[in-house]
């Protein structure tokens, strides 16, 4: 595998990044995880707005544009002879030797690398997956907002609790019992037609899908809600779903062992997903 370090395509084996990096030693770092359909990075505008924005309250410079990024991503699909892939997008703060750092990170480091696209069974979006529900609350964010960075303990604790089933994912609470979010994904689900997700102040990641899907709603007449909601809603709801980059909109068949609607793909989930398919 070829992977994209500092401007320059390697093997993945020949890529280091110094021990001093503070993206080694404090998790100062940030990454994106896109979808690439027949070589369109999907979303692109939106992953670089969300890395931008957590790098400024990071203090880490951003060098590169949006155009170096696209261009360094497509190099990096093409030396691997991919068109259809998962690509994933790591900016880490930089070598500033041992010890907290206050000033701005003025020379991070980019690593780029991607992978065949995995095939996903078309059960997948016909009866879903079933969320668990984590013992271990949503731990809240260090910053105003939750960034995708390398600090990704809590939901390292998640997975380590609903194991390695690709049938499940985790549902984190909030420390008040709000429905939160996945272990790698965002929360929707539908009550009489109406639409509902977690507001970003329950301390959940503003998902690029979860951006993309309000939208996709909005535009097409559908009532949305942003809020906080507890699990008795979300248990007495007509759909529920989740959405992340690569497996797009996924119905839940469960939450735990209480079945949602029909325990297959619901009516308005369906329609987002096929719109989401015809827009992206």
């Amino acid at each position: 595998m070829k992977v994209f370090l500092d401007g320059q395509l390697i093997n993945a084996t020949q890529a280091v990044i110094s021990p001093f990096d503070h993206g080694f030693l404090y998790g100062l770092g940030l990454f994106e995880t896109m979808r690439v359909y027949n070589g369109h990075i999907a979303l692109l505008d939106k992953h670089y707005r969300r890395l931008c924005e957590a790098a400024d309250e990071l203090g880490i410079r951003v060098t590169m544009t949006r155009e170096e990024l696209r261009f360094a991503i497509l190099q990096t699909l093409n030396e691997n002879d991919l068109d259809d892939a998962y690509v994933r997008v790591d900016l880490t703060a930089g070598d500033e030797g041992l010890g907290p750092y206050a000033g701005v990170y003025e020379n991070p480091h980019w690593l780029i690398f991607t992978k065949p696209l995995a095939a996903f069974p078309t059960s997948l979006y016909e009866t879903g997956k079933r969320l668990q529900v984590l013992k271990r609350p949503r731990n809240t964010p260090e910053g105003e907002w939750r960034f995708k960075s390398h600090h990704y303990m809590n939901n390292r604790f998640g997975k380590m609790e609903i194991g390695n089933d690709p049938d499940v994912e985790g549902l984190f609470l909030t420390e008040n019992t709000c429905v939160a979010e996945g272990i790698v994904s965002n929360v929707f689900f539908v009550s009489d037609s109406v639409l509902y997700t977690p507001h970003v102040n329950t301390g959940i990641l503003p998902g690029t899908r979860r951006e993309f899907v309000l939208e996709l709603a909005e535009s097409n007449g559908i009532e949305v809600h942003e809020g906080f909601y507890y699990l008795d809603q979300l248990m007495v709801a007509d759909e529920v779903f989740i959405t992340n980059a690569m497996l797009e909109i996924v119905p839940i068949r469960a939450v735990n062992e209480k079945q949602i609607g029909t325990g297959t793909i619901g009516t308005l989930t369906k329609r987002l997903l096929e719109l989401y398919r015809a827009s992206i």
